[in-house]
């Protein structure tokens, strides 16, 4: 299986890009501290002082933000809580929409229906807002500091967005189940005996596989999409470092994920400094492609292996035929008085 992804461009691309960027912000974290550099003030050909921010190329190459602090640093510092965030989201609602949506498939009649029926409701909910409402008391900053660990709070986090991207997933793979199982081929197997073990085993599985991938994917999306949306309302991906007083500046994220630096530029898109909210969102961007070209290799892999598979049993099959179409004399056995 790693030999055949090791094959496929777009895997590699993908890996490479997320690995990049794993290894560069451990690399900032540990031996740099998450050291921020800062340009206060600059010279000018005029030898006269220019303020920050500076825009991409012009003294730095991501630019600077307002008070000066380099946007690549901020970028390195919030990878690894961007990439390994979202999958850890992604991840656990995947599996908790799989163990409930498989057995809500098997039994997708009566009161299956009823649920369905319910959870169909937080369709019209957008879990944003309930997110919102929940970490809110967690994650924003009190006077007296914030009472929790970094650690409990991405925990939390996690396990809250991660809980409320799972019904639509759950139901989505309910009707993929439920659909496999109305098929011809099933319910022949199912006359002949063949329990629900069986079922999951032999025919549903291997035509889910691939859906399951692309939901996989989108549950990983939909959650940068939850933490863009905290992030625009200033509820920060790990906390929110609020001043207060006066003089206090603007709310800041704390581990300056991406989805979180974008809330935190929001503002600019109405300045001339618009850049700002740009260049986050340009790596959530390219973290989204990445995502997308690890799918469709794995994707590949899976096609190729099914095929390799059909061709296998159709040697086999051709074999025997080939076999049984060549009859020779001694295949035949003279029966004794025959001729009479």
């Amino acid at each position: 299986m790693i030999k055949k992804l090791g094959k496929q461009p777009s895997f590699l691309l993908g890996i490479g890009f997320l690995l990049l960027m794993l290894a560069g912000s451990f690399v900032h974290a540990i031996f740099f501290d998450s050291y921020v550099l800062k340009t206060p003030f600059l010279y000018n050909d005029e030898n006269k002082i220019v303020g920050p921010p500076f825009a991409p190329f012009e003294h730095s190459i991501l630019g600077t933000d307002m008070n000066g602090n380099h946007l690549i640093y901020y970028i390195l510092q919030g990878a690894k809580f961007t990439i390994l965030g979202s999958l850890s989201i992604g991840l656990i609602s995947f599996s908790l929409a799989f163990l409930i949506g498989i057995p809500l498939g098997f039994r997708y009649k009566g009161k299956s229906k009823i649920v369905e029926n319910t959870v169909s409701a937080l369709y019209f909910i957008p879990a944003s807002l309930i997110a919102y409402n929940f970490l809110r008391p967690l994650l924003w900053e009190p006077m007296s500091g914030l009472p929790t660990s970094l650690a409990f709070r991405l925990g939390v986090e996690v396990l809250v967005i991660s809980i409320l991207l799972v019904p639509p997933a759950a139901i989505l793979i309910a009707n993929e189940t439920s659909v496999i199982l109305k098929r011809e081929y099933v319910t022949t197997s199912k006359v002949l005996g063949a329990g629900p073990y069986h079922l999951y085993r032999r025919h549903l599985i291997p035509h889910i596989k691939e859906n399951l991938v692309t939901i996989f994917m989108r549950q990983t999306i939909q959650a940068i999409l939850v933490m863009s949306h905290l992030g625009v309302f200033e509820l920060f991906f790990g906390g929110t470092n609020v001043e207060y007083g006066l003089g206090a500046g603007p709310p800041t994220p704390i581990t300056f994920e991406w989805a979180s630096m974008v809330g935190m530029y929001y503002d600019t898109l109405q300045t001339n400094v618009h850049w700002l909210v740009g260049v986050p969102l340009i790596f959530l961007v390219l973290f989204v492609i990445a995502l997308m070209g690890i799918i469709r290799g794995v994707k590949n892999v899976m096609k190729l292996d099914d095929r390799n598979v059909y061709l296998k049993k159709k040697r086999r099959v051709e074999g025997t035929e080939r076999h049984s179409a060549k009859l020779e004399t001694t295949d035949f056995t003279m029966v004794k008085d025959s001729s009479k």
